[in-house]
Formats: structure tokens, sequence, C-alpha cells
């Protein structure tokens, strides 16, 4: 029986090549989490704080896009934080009535993937409402509410 090789660090491939080299790995290591993992790449996602590679973020985003992960729910992920971004409390506005129809609009988003990726790289304000489906019920909140 013959010894395994170590593993030689290569550089990637050069140009178009390289976008292709982490295309692959991204997916590579996503469907080994998928597969081998699931658990912990539920807790990947649902950590917005959890460091990863771009490939595998990238990966993630194109399945969270394609809506592939049906352990993902976006109201219970991105919801809270994008709530905290605009100075609202999840949980003092988790009491008012008009919270199911703000998680029905995040939950059938079709921003979803970009959504996670901007809060994960701790997006500013002004992008979070550029692109948030709920901004405008946020900023109206906002502005409503005594402090709790």
């Amino acid at each position: 029986m013959s010894k395994p090789r170590p593993q030689q660090k290569r550089p990637p491939p050069p140009g178009g090549e390289a976008q292709l080299h982490d295309y692959l790995e991204g997916e590579r290591a996503l469907l080994e989490l998928r597969c081998c993992k699931p658990k912990a790449l539920s807790a990947l996602i649902h950590d917005l704080a959890h460091p990863m590679s771009p490939s595998l973020e990238q990966a993630i985003a194109r399945c969270l896009a394609g809506r592939e992960l049906e352990g993902f729910a976006p109201a219970e992920t991105l919801l809270p934080v994008m709530m905290r971004r605009f100075g609202l409390d999840p949980a003092a506005c988790g009491r008012d009535p008009a919270i199911h129809s703000l998680r029905t609009v995040c939950s059938a988003c079709p921003r979803v993937a970009g959504c996670w990726l901007a809060l994960r790289h701790d997006a500013s304000l002004e992008e979070c409402a550029s692109f948030c489906l709920n901004a405008e019920t946020f900023v109206g909140w906002a502005t409503q509410r005594p402090a709790d």
C-alpha cells in the first residue's frame, strides 16, 4: 500500500480560471457540509458573525438565492439583525401584531442572499435601507416608538 501524498499548496489558476477555482472550492465545501455536517452548516448560516472563506460564503449565498436550504428561515435569522440595524428592539417589536406581516415579507423576500451577505459584512443603515423591503416600516416604527 502506498503512502498518501501530502497536499501541496498550489497557487490559484490565473485569470478566469481563478474564479472557476474559487467557485468550485465553495461548491465543494458546501456540498461536504450539506451531506456530512448539516448541523454545522445550519450553525454557520445562522451565525452571521462566524468567519468563513469567501468562496464558501458565495456558495451559501447562491443556495439562499435559489431557496435551496430548507432549514433557513430568513425571518428568524435576518429580521432581528435588520431590526437592530434600524434601531429597533426585536423583542419589544415582537409583541406587536404587525410583526407577522414583517415576517411574511422577510420570509418571501427575493433579496435574501444579498441581505444575508450585507448583514454578514455589517452593511450600513443606508445600504440596508436601499434593498430591504421592510425598511419603510422599520423607519416608521423607529420614529413612532418610544425607546423601550
